[in-house]
């Protein structure tokens, strides 16, 4: 037994048992640190129990000083290999610094997106912090790897934590990505080919499908709702049984989402009884009017009671005890989250936006209106979405932005340019245009002059001086405007009375709009040189 081991074992014992140092060995006489501690131990038996934390103490602070590093032998290192882009200039790379420094997500996802587009490459004494930010936000590594170079690409092969930035010959293949990356690794993989090869991607999933942990296996379906179709249901509906809850109820609403799976056809077949289609007579002031055809009317309902194979479904009898809805009201929630939109439409013959009118005519629009979002959210459709955005006001934020992405771009513009022209909480208006603005994008001309206008009216009112969550959203709020409207935010009004963290708030809004306004003017020089050298002859 070592010295180590031994003073572990007296302070598991306790220390006021009897305990010592192993005899030295001969071969350990010339060990200082030895000798050392069997000499306190002697000199100080009188206090054991500070003691033994003495001796222990010392005793690993001269192991960690003592330790040396095996000795490994490597081969020489090759060479990066030759940039095949422009190398940034001075100015780029000040900006690229800037950006990186100040830390707001958007604003280095333009840089980036500006240097990629105009060939260029990142400076070396950029490369370690470009490296940790692409750690840091696998959202960044789109426009990030592009910039990085070849002596990025080489750079990061020297440290694992930067495996992700290696290049494509030296990364590991497809296939020993999936069966020995991470989680993360594994998605991209199977996100990558379902896009090309549906039925591979299944493929490969089922055939590691009872080898994955829950929390992977509900990573892992989720993604086969890119080019969801008929041939995964077989798939699907094995795991309506998994052993996992949140598997079996990701696969129902993928299910849900083929109008001729099984699943939605039993679904479906719940909800015909609650949705009447019927025909009216005209009334008496109808006829008064002239009006002589019938007129189609639509009821709505909700289920009486749960049939008793709905658990079999993944549908829950049972009204959880937090929930706001009533019981019916719950089943019928349920029910609609799990009906294909579709259905709605061709059933009714009602656009969405006519059924959401409808349901805020009837007893269950909570329960209707929430339904429908849910369902939109994995079956995605625009026109449920506009819908959706134009009729139900208090959607969630999160669902908001889902919602803003499924709108072609003159949609989403119009949708927003409408919400800053009424009188909403100024941080929900922001929090919405932003939501569908892609980071390395720009809103339009339009959105950006009347969202600075309003937030200038705002902050010059004081809006500022408590509203902590528009604060945050500032940097990206500017970064957001399209280039040329910033200038109502430029020179705001400072006072002497300012609290430290608006200071600190207004300073790094002013350096973000310096960085900003830095970005536009090169990206057009930079548009303007690479025009007059296509032209040159």
């Amino acid at each position: 037994m070592n010295d180590w081991n031994a003073l572990l074992q007296a302070a598991l014992l306790g220390a006021e048992r009897p305990w010592s140092l192993p005899a030295l060995a001969q071969d350990g006489a010339a060990d200082p640190v030895a000798r050392l501690l069997r000499d306190a131990r002697v000199q100080s038996a009188t206090d054991v129990p500070g003691l033994l934390l003495r001796l222990a103490g010392a005793k690993a602070v001269c192991q960690r000083a003592g330790w040396t590093a095996a000795a490994a032998p490597r081969a020489p290192m090759a060479p990066a290999a030759p940039e095949s882009r422009m190398p940034a200039d001075a100015v780029w790379s000040t900006l690229l610094s800037q950006a990186l420094a100040l830390g707001v997500p958007r604003l280095q996802h333009q840089v980036l997106f500006a240097m990629d587009a105009a060939s260029l490459h990142a400076p070396p004494a950029v490369l370690p912090v470009l490296l940790h930010a692409g750690r840091q936000s696998v959202a960044l590594r789109n426009h990030l790897l592009p910039v990085l170079g070849e002596r990025g690409r080489w750079l990061a092969q020297q440290n694992p934590e930067w495996a992700y930035a290696c290049g494509a010959q030296e990364q590991a293949d497809t296939q020993t990505h999936w069966a020995h990356g991470s989680l993360e690794q594994r998605c991209a993989v199977l996100r990558t080919e379902r896009a090309s090869a549906p039925a591979a991607a299944r493929e490969r999933l089922q055939a590691d499908w009872d080898n994955l942990a829950a929390k992977d296996r509900v990573a892992l379906i989720t993604i086969l709702r890119v080019d969801l179709c008929l041939d995964d249901e077989t798939f699907l509906n094995t795991q309506l049984k998994d052993r996992a809850l949140d598997v079996r109820r990701t696969a129902a609403k993928l299910l849900a989402a083929l109008p001729s799976s099984d699943y939605a056809q039993r679904i479906t077949a719940r909800m015909v009884p609650l949705v009447v289609r019927s025909q009216v007579e005209p009334g008496l002031l109808g006829r008064m009017l002239g009006r002589s055809a019938t007129e189609q009317r639509v009821t709505l309902d909700a289920p009486t009671q749960p049939d008793a194979d709905w658990k079999t479904d993944l549908l829950e009898p049972e009204r959880p005890t937090h929930e706001s809805l009533g019981e019916r009201a719950w089943w019928l929630y349920q029910l609609t989250s799990r009906t294909p939109l579709a259905w709605w439409t061709a059933h009714t013959g009602l656009a969405p936006a006519e059924l959401l009118a409808l349901a805020q005519r009837s007893d269950w629009t909570e329960a209707l209106v929430r339904g429908w979002t849910d369902a939109l959210l994995w079956q995605r459709d625009p026109a449920w979405a506009q819908a959706l955005l134009d009729h139900a006001g208090d959607l969630r934020g999160d669902h908001r932005a889902e919602l803003l992405a499924m709108l072609s771009a003159p949609q989403r513009e119009a949708f927003l340019l409408q919400q800053l022209g009424e009188p909403k909480q100024l941080y929900e208006v922001v929090a919405a245009c932003l939501a569908g603005c892609a980071l390395h994008a720009s809103l339009g001309p339009a959105v950006s002059t009347r969202l600075a206008q309003l937030l200038r009216q705002q902050i010059d009112r004081g809006a500022l001086l408590d509203n902590y969550s528009l604060r945050s959203l500032l940097p990206e709020v500017v970064c957001a405007l399209h280039p040329g409207t910033a200038h109502p935010l430029m020179h705001l009004p400072r006072s002497a009375e300012e609290t430290t963290s608006l200071t600190e708030a207004l300073t790094l809004l002013e350096q973000v709009l310096h960085s900003r306004q830095h970005l536009i003017q090169l990206t057009e020089s930079t548009i303007e040189a690479t025009s007059t050298e296509a032209q040159t002859p």
